[in-house]
C-alpha cells in the first residue's frame, strides 16, 4: 500500500488513513492534478504559490461547499461549483483537473448504485460539468461521509504526491520524503481556515505526522 501521512495523536492515526485509504479506493492515479510544479521552480516554491494562488482562495472553499451538497446529494448544485471552479484555472490546469479527475469514474462498483454519485458522473460524461479533481474528491468523500477535514487534508496529500504522477506511472509506491511531509505539515492551517477550524477528534491541528 502506499505511504500513508497519518496521525501520531492517539485516536487520529487511523481515521485520517482510513479517509485517504477510501478516497484512493480504487483509484490509480495517472495524470497530476492542479499543482504540477515546472522543474526550474523549487518545490517549497511551487507548493507556496500553488497554496495561495489555488487551494485557499479557490480549490479549499469549492472543496468545502462541494462536500457540504454532496451530503444532502444536491447534485444540481455541485455541477454549477464544478462549472465555475473550472473558470477560475488557467486552460492547462483545467485539463489537468479533469485528466486526474477522471480514474475516480472508473470501476467503483460500489458507487453506481448511490443515486448522487451516478447523476454527477452522467453530468459529467455528457458535457454538463468539468468533472475537476477537486469536486470529485469531496463528493466522493461526502458520500462515503468521510470527516471534512481528514478529506480536504488526504485532497491535498494526493495533489502533492501525485504531482509526477504521468511519469511514475502512476504509482505511488516510492516514500514520502522529508520535504514532502514537511510541506504537507504547512498546508494543514490551511486546512482549518477552510473548514472553520473545526477539526472535531484531531483538535487544533493535525498534529505530527509520520509516513507508513
Amino acid at each position: 500500500m502506499p505511504d500513508t501521512p497519518q496521525l501520531v495523536e492517539p485516536g487520529d492515526e487511523s481515521e485520517f488513513a482510513f479517509a485517504r485509504f477510501v478516497s484512493l479506493l480504487g483509484v490509480t492515479p495517472k495524470n497530476p492534478g492542479t499543482f504540477f510544479p515546472a522543474e526550474a521552480v523549487s518545490l517549497p516554491g511551487a507548493w507556496q504559490s500553488w497554496s495561495d494562488s489555488y487551494f485557499s482562495p479557490v480549490i479549499a472553499p469549492a472543496f468545502v461547499a462541494t462536500f457540504q451538497e454532496g451530503m444532502a446529494s444536491r447534485t444540481d448544485e455541485i455541477e454549477e461549483i464544478d462549472r465555475n471552479l473550472g473558470k477560475s484555472f488557467p486552460d492547462e490546469m483545467l485539463g489537468r483537473s479533469r485528466l486526474a479527475g477522471e480514474p475516480f469514474f472508473e470501476g467503483k462498483e460500489e458507487m453506481r448504485a448511490n443515486r448522487a454519485w451516478t447523476r454527477y458522473s452522467s453530468a459529467v460524461a455528457e458535457g454538463n460539468a468539468p468533472g475537476n479533481l477537486p469536486i470529485v474528491f469531496a463528493l466522493q468523500s461526502a458520500l462515503f461521509q468521510l470527516p471534512l477535514p481528514s478529506a480536504l487534508g488526504a485532497y491535498a496529500w494526493f495533489e502533492l504526491r501525485t504531482r509526477n504522477a504521468s511519469h511514475d506511472g502512476g504509482m505511488l509506491k516510492n516514500e514520502a520524503s522529508e520535504e514532502e511531509k514537511s510541506l504537507f505539515s504547512e498546508i494543514l492551517p490551511k486546512v482549518a481556515v477552510a473548514v472553520g477550524g473545526n477539526f472535531g477528534e484531531f483538535g487544533d491541528d493535525f498534529g505530527p505526522l509520520r509516513s507508513v
